[in-house]
């Protein structure tokens, strides 16, 4: 398949203005035709809807589905370093590329790449992108460089010889919603999680992108005997994907990671075994510290391991993911604490009783494991007074508890 399909290059000219306005797109209607309209207008909406988690210098070309699978940009840059570190003398190969993100981060370190994708018409914005991107850089032309294979196919329907597998670092990211809604069994995601792993076998090493939500055990059959390191990923505390590392690619690897990215190019992790939280907190005091977790440490089953290191205990809770307590400041980029300076039940009267005790007027709210969101609760508790204030309310032992804390 050419890289870029007859009139690509044409409208992503016309594009002009990330935002076109109606008498933009009316002469553009005129002079290109209804099609090149609707796909100026489609571009300029998916970019404004997806921009800020998709990098629009680099993801051009875009679909509907492509945009909200595609992963985000930082997500992506960051795999490709790890592959980068990895790939002396091998080739990466996307097998389900979808439109193009970590495509682009792999092109921006690797002269030369295989692509494929099941869909017709996200590959061709895939081969779009690496196109204008590859033009972008020095010695190439618009056609990307000499090497680059971009083809219909997947993880079972590679377009290369077996024999070239042993050069190839795959990624693999299965479609999970093949028929539209959300599919649950891995054997039916497309390609199947099975010969997803049958295929990174054969290959130098490989990295499979999985929901990060997915239990641990879910994996056993599919992998069956081989060697898997496993990352859990958040990004900006927002939980993105569970990646399992195979081959050369989990030489030197932690088996169990927590990853936390943030959108500016910030990267840090978190290495151990899992191990269980410490004996729980049902009070908390003022003079203590409240502790927040980075959602990849909880995923990652790392919590306990990070909290016995820290010298934290658990607030008494429903569920993981809560908050913990310490007896100072835990200094560690991937917790947030705050000294705790006022505790009162979670009621309406005693929790605006304490705001005012503080003179606490503006307030932001978090929550944990609390049946009302942040927003509902601080209305609730809205009081007058000329200082701002954080408010974290949650459960323990079964009851609100609401603590102000100083930042």
């Amino acid at each position: 398949m050419a890289p870029l399909r007859p009139g690509c290059a044409e409208r992503w000219g016309a594009l002009g203005a990330a935002k076109p306005s109606l008498g933009e797109l009316d002469r553009l209607r005129a002079a290109k035709g209804p099609a090149v309209a609707r796909f100026v207008s489609l571009q300029a909406e998916l970019a404004r809807r997806h921009g800020p988690r998709l990098d629009p210098a680099l993801l051009r070309f875009l679909t509907s589905k492509g945009a909200e699978q595609a992963t985000a940009s930082a997500v992506a840059r960051h795999r490709a370093d790890r592959f980068a570190r990895a790939g002396a003398g091998r080739t990466p190969w996307d097998a389900c590329c979808g439109v193009g993100s970590d495509l682009l981060a792999l092109a921006e370190r690797f002269d030369q790449l295989v692509a494929t994708d099941i869909d017709p018409e996200t590959l061709r914005c895939a081969a779009a992108n690496l196109a204008c991107a590859r033009q972008a850089g020095p010695g190439s032309t618009a056609d990307g460089r000499p090497g680059d294979l971009i083809a219909l196919g997947n993880a079972v329907l590679p377009p290369f010889l077996v024999s070239a597998a042993p050069r190839l670092l795959g990624l693999f990211d299965p479609d999970r919603r093949p028929a539209g809604p959300r599919e649950g069994r891995a054997d039916r995601w497309s390609p199947a999680l099975g010969a997803v792993f049958q295929t990174a076998g054969r290959l130098a090493g490989a990295c499979v992108k999985l929901p990060p939500s997915l239990e641990e055990a879910t994996l056993s059959e599919p992998a069956g005997p081989l060697p898997l390191a496993l990352s859990w990923t958040s990004l900006d505390g927002e939980m993105k994907e569970l990646s399992a590392w195979t081959g050369v690619l989990r030489h030197g690897a932690p088996p169990r990671e927590a990853v936390s990215l943030r959108s500016g190019g910030e990267a840090c992790s978190y290495a151990g075994e899992r191990q269980a939280l410490p004996s729980p907190e049902r009070e908390a005091r003022p003079g203590q510290w409240l502790v927040e977790l980075d959602p990849s440490l909880w995923r990652a089953d790392l919590a306990g391991a990070f909290a016995a290191e820290h010298g934290a205990l658990p607030l008494e809770a429903p569920g993981p993911g809560g908050f913990l307590i310490a007896g100072g400041q835990v200094a560690h980029p991937m917790a947030r604490s705050w000294r705790i300076s006022g505790v009162a039940p979670g009621d309406r009267r005693r929790v605006r009783a304490l705001l005012r005790d503080h003179s606490v007027g503006h307030l932001t709210v978090k929550t944990r494991h609390h049946p009302e969101s942040a927003e509902a609760l601080g209305r609730r508790f809205r009081t007058e007074g000329p200082r701002a204030g954080l408010l974290a309310v949650t459960r323990v032992a079964g009851r609100a508890l609401a603590m102000l804390l100083e930042e």
